[in-house]
């Protein structure tokens, strides 16, 4: 889990800085512009480097991996439409870029432990 983090958190660095510089400003246009694009195209996309990541380290083969994230990726996806919109207005209203990978991963915290019972349900 420490490891796919790490993948994500560069991904998440990288994907707020190219947002500021396509959006700046703090806007309430500009901020729900930026929470759209953060839900409509990072998470698909850390959703499934988050399973990739953990299907490289666990040597999964290609066919385990798509059926994992064909049966759960969708439950991560409805989860991050719970957490993460009222996460990112403050994200992006509020706080300086530099910071926003730190609160990201704060709010990750409790986030992840769903990520983690999700990853592992047999069911």
């Amino acid at each position: 889990m420490a490891i796919s983090g790490c993948t994500v958190g560069v991904l998440c660095h990288y994907w707020y800085h190219a947002l500021d510089r396509k959006f700046p400003g703090r806007s309430l246009k500009t901020v729900a512009k930026k929470v759209m694009l953060d839900q409509f195209l990072c998470s698909p996309i850390t959703i499934s480097v988050f399973f990739l990541t953990l299907a490289l380290l666990e040597r999964t083969s290609v066919e385990e991996f798509v059926e994992e994230v064909k049966k759960k990726a969708w439950r991560l996806y409805v989860a991050e439409w719970i957490i993460w919109p009222p996460a990112q207005v403050i994200n992006f209203y509020i706080l300086p870029t530099r910071y926003r990978v730190l609160y990201d991963n704060t709010i990750s915290l409790g986030y992840d432990v769903y990520t983690s019972y999700v990853k592992h349900d047999q069911s």
